[in-house]
């Protein structure tokens, strides 16, 4: 007998599918004083504090991959305070070096359901810390 999947479950594998799709998260399921701490995969962006924070890196992040920035998003658990999934996240930049990267993100929500803090682990921390060194002054970064 399978167990019903929690209701966060649903909403977050239904926010994967949706940037599947190329469409961007609700601000509104975001908390104003969310925190992000991000693999090395983020490049400059591995710490954000804040909502718009974390907007601007979207905005910033993912147009330096032009069409070809994809991730494709499993939500493996939720319950009411935190979800867990396997994102695959893939492209390349502007000279065609690829980017392939399987990430962890952990969710925690708050009391209202919002996402208040992510982590992210990458789990090609190599191959994307390689990329980032060398994609990395194109941004402005050291």
């Amino acid at each position: 007998m399978t167990a019903e999947p929690h209701p966060n479950q649903i909403r977050t594998q239904a926010a994967w599918d949706a940037v599947g799709r190329g469409e961007f998260g609700d601000p509104d399921d975001f908390a104003e004083g969310l925190v992000v701490d991000n693999g090395p995969g983020a490049g400059p962006w591995q710490h954000l504090e804040g909502r718009d924070a974390f907007f601007e890196f979207v905005l910033t992040f993912v147009p330096y991959f032009g069409e070809t920035w994809h991730q494709d998003g499993t939500c493996l658990y939720a319950d009411d305070r935190s979800t867990i999934s396997i994102v695959h996240e893939t492209g390349q930049a502007p000279d065609g070096d690829p980017f392939d990267n399987m990430a962890i993100w952990v969710s925690r929500l708050d009391a209202d359901g919002k996402t208040e803090r992510i982590w992210t682990v990458d789990l090609d921390e190599d191959h994307v810390t390689a990329f980032w060194d060398r994609h990395r002054p194109e941004l402005g970064g050291a």
